[in-house]
């Protein structure tokens, strides 16, 4: 194994056993909620206790780690979002196919990442009005990664484009729920 889930003749496809997973993070998170429910109210989790998705790996017995797992669910979900560009939804089905093949998860999962970063931005870029925010935020890190060569820029890059997208979109939606609620005195 090469320490993110690829290991050459799996007996089990990834993508099934990623769909088991989710089965059954399901069932221990319902488990898990319910027992903290039972317990006296108000009382703190223990400081040692497991979130679901790590029993959920465990249970499932094949020795695949819980953030393997979590990507190749979220590969499946962009490959399957009707509402991703044909494209996105492209490079989400070869990448499944690369690791189905036996190839490693981590670096098809980062590319696609990426991929759909850049185009969320390019979105809001031309979608979010002129002077907004989340316009000015998506113009600027569009920009700072395609100078970075895109899917191959930094990952701390990508993660500041990616917060910086949410928060100024957050608060754009603040100024208009403000604007809203003010009527028509505010200016």
């Amino acid at each position: 194994m090469d320490g993110d889930g690829a290991k050459p003749g799996r007996p089990v496809e990834l993508t099934v056993l990623a769909r088991r997973y989710e089965a059954v993070k399901q069932e221990v998170a319902a488990g898990l909620t319910a027992r903290q429910d039972a317990s006296r109210p108000g009382a703190e989790p223990s400081a040692g206790r497991r979130d679901a998705r790590r029993i959920a790996a465990e249970r499932l017995g094949a020795g695949v780690s819980h953030t393997t797992l979590e990507k190749v669910l979220w590969l499946r979900r962009v490959a399957f979002d009707r509402e991703r560009r044909g494209s996105l939804r492209e490079a989400a089905f070869e990448a499944l196919a690369a690791v189905e093949a036996g190839g490693p998860v981590n670096q098809p999962y980062q590319r696609v990442r990426a991929l759909v970063l850049i185009d969320d931005l390019a979105q809001a870029a031309t979608t979010a009005p002129p002077g907004s925010l989340a316009h000015t935020a998506a113009r600027r890190h569009l920009k700072l990664l395609r100078q970075h060569g895109g899917w191959a820029a930094p990952d701390l890059m990508r993660r500041q484009a990616r917060q910086a997208l949410t928060a100024a979109a957050r608060f754009d939606q603040d100024m208009r729920d403000i604007a809203e609620q003010a009527g028509p005195a505010w200016t």
